[in-house]
């Protein structure tokens, strides 16, 4: 297992990028302020704003882990103004609107939020079948899952150049980055990994790799996929919202309570610096 101060700075990263707003601590007396201390702030936050709860019984389960119908609610909640589909006003988001998930019933206990923000566009958490759009809301988010399911285009930073985005991403270890010829973009290898089935599949969690062709000092995507996921990491880590740790991104470490409200907290506190937060959220 290991260590925790390792942990806190893989999922916190450049923890002084944001001035500290103090919230009165919530009693929950299972967050040790010796343990979740980097997380009482956030914890605090999300609570007074109403976007997550404690248990009857006192805790708040901070390591508990956090699935995909968990982490949408609480994004829905958060940005309470980010509303891509109403269903009586034409939007630029309503030709990406899921009018139905196979997998999300009207009686699912998220469906109300599901169903309101997560559309077509959510790249890499929707998966098509003939049957229908599938979502798996029980799905448990790693790492990789979470960067797939935050709203990363509200960040406004969208036209990073590819050349810097590579830059970033070379120097985490565990990115997997395949470099080709400028003229070889037109027949890009996607090497049958499944990126664009339409099988149904679950690809939330899973990060193929980032098809990348160079002309000299140049780099351009191959690919929709490589564009998108690449450019979402980079942000990311750019912004301190999600950064490596010892030169790695740990896509594969999954998701805990504590985690994803201080992600979610950095998100906010970052629109909140930039000026466009009134934009996505009251809150």
């Amino acid at each position: 297992m290991k260590v925790i101060t390792a942990l806190l700075a893989l999922i916190l990263g450049l923890s002084g990028i944001y001035p500290a707003v103090t919230h009165a601590a919530p009693k929950f007396h299972d967050v040790d302020p010796k343990k979740y201390g980097w997380a009482m702030n956030s914890i605090s936050f999300m609570v007074d704003k109403g976007v997550v709860s404690g248990y009857p019984d006192g805790r708040f389960q901070p390591e508990r882990l956090v699935d995909k119908a968990e982490m949408t609610v609480m994004i829905y909640r958060l940005f309470d103004r980010y509303r891509p589909y109403n269903p009586n006003q034409k939007t630029d988001y309503s030709n990406y609107h899921i009018k139905h998930f196979s997998d999300v019933p009207k009686n699912h206990w998220a469906y109300k939020e599901i169903s309101s923000i997560v559309t077509r566009d959510w790249w890499n958490a929707v998966s098509y079948t003939p049957a229908g759009y599938k979502f798996y809301p029980d799905a448990k988010l790693n790492r990789m899952g979470t960067a797939n399911v935050l709203p990363v285009f509200m960040l406004d930073r969208q036209d990073m150049p590819a050349t810097e985005v590579f830059q970033i991403l070379s120097s985490m270890q565990d990115i997997p980055l395949i470099l080709s010829p400028y003229e070889s973009m037109e027949d890009p290898v996607f090497q049958e990994d499944g990126r664009y089935a339409e099988d149904g599949s679950d690809r939330t969690n899973i990060l193929y790799p980032i098809l990348i062709s160079q002309d000299g000092n140049e780099y351009f995507f191959s690919d929709d996929f490589s564009g998108i996921t690449a450019t979402n990491l980079a942000l990311l880590q750019k912004t301190g919202i999600m950064t490596a740790w010892n030169g790695k991104f740990e896509g594969g470490e999954m998701l805990t309570r504590a985690e994803a409200v201080t992600i979610l907290h950095r998100f906010y506190n970052y629109l909140k610096q930039s000026g466009t937060l009134i934009q996505y959220s009251s809150k």
